[in-house]
């Protein structure tokens, strides 16, 4: 039993020695691969927004050296995503995020030794930006001081998606419906929409395509609703395309909060608005369609206080 006992504490001795060792070879890669969508607080006008997006060292053991990461834009990525993604949907293509949006204070980050996480930080100035069309910054890993960029080509680089969201943008409940208004509503069957998502135009406004128009349609643009949330809790909706010959009824709305009764840190925020506009549908610009939205649009926004990071804050739906 003795020479039994030996020989395990030899083994035991062995596989500690084993687990001081590195189990695998490091590679540096992008937290978070592929297409990332990363939600951002809109600021004023001239408000600066940082951006961390975090880089990390692989491996079993701690990280004894600085490692500088070098990263770069990554344009193929982009156009064969869009291709792969939309075909010849070519209207519904991811654009590159436009450079005067944001900056780098330097495309280097480092991942400091003891640790194996770092960050790369983009300044965001997103006064201006137009929502209509889909944007991504295109990013890849070009080199390392120590080690190497992930061997999978998926792991070294990253599209990021960025969305900026204030206090009224989000994805609404619709109550409200789309009538024919040159016909008595009693002898018509309205035209619903069970949701409406709304982007970002500032901090206090957002934008929505009027009535049922489908948020992927080729025109949509043309169909694009600015919604201005005043202090005095009515809603200014206007429109840039005089064709449409939208006109806005009422605009009014209200928020309401309460804290979760199964989760108390979290802080639910309603915001409830009602409107009533006409507009014209052009699809057919010879024989146009007169509409006339009426009823209510409800946006839920979960925020957990217990995270001190705002933008961490609101629970974002899939």
């Amino acid at each position: 039993m003795k020479y039994l006992y030996l020989f395990l504490l030899i083994t035991l001795c062995a596989c500690n020695k084993e687990w001081e060792e590195e189990l695998f070879t490091k590679y540096v890669a992008f937290g978070k691969n592929g297409v990332v969508q990363v939600y951002v607080k809109y600021k004023e006008q001239g408000g600066n927004i940082p951006l961390k997006i975090p880089l990390v060292l692989s491996g079993s053991t701690d990280n004894n050296t600085d490692v500088n990461v070098t990263v770069a834009l990554d344009k193929d990525t982009l156009e064969n995503l869009n291709f792969d993604r939309f075909r010849l949907r070519q209207d519904l293509y991811f654009k590159e995020f436009p450079s005067e949006f944001y900056s780098f204070k330097t495309l280097t980050a480092t991942i400091p030794k003891g640790s194996n996480t770092g960050h790369l930080t983009i300044d965001l100035k997103l006064d201006g930006i137009d929502l209509v069309n889909k944007y991504i910054l295109p990013l890849e890993i070009v080199s390392t001081s120590r080690y190497s960029p992930s061997i999978l080509k998926h792991y070294k680089k990253a599209l990021i998606s960025i969305i900026p969201f204030n206090n009224y943008s989000g994805r609404y409940s619709v109550a409200g419906a789309v009538w024919d208004r040159t016909r008595s509503e009693n002898g018509q069957t309205a035209l619903t929409t069970p949701y409406r998502n709304t982007w970002v135009v500032n901090e206090n406004a957002v934008f929505f395509y009027a009535g049922v128009t489908e948020e992927e349609a080729i025109d949509r643009a043309g169909y694009k609703i600015s919604a201005r949330f005043n202090q005095d809790s009515t809603v200014t909706l206007t429109s840039g395309n005089p064709a449409i010959n939208f006109v806005q009824q009422k605009g009014t709305y209200t928020i309401s909060k309460r804290m979760d009764e199964v989760q108390p840190y979290l802080e639910k925020t309603y915001t409830t608005v009602y409107l009533e506009y006409y507009y014209d549908d052009i699809t057919n610009p010879a024989f146009p369609l007169k509409y006339r939205f009426a009823g209510s649009m409800v946006l839920e926004k979960v925020k957990n206080i217990q995270i001190p990071e705002e933008e961490q804050q609101v629970q974002i739906p899939d």
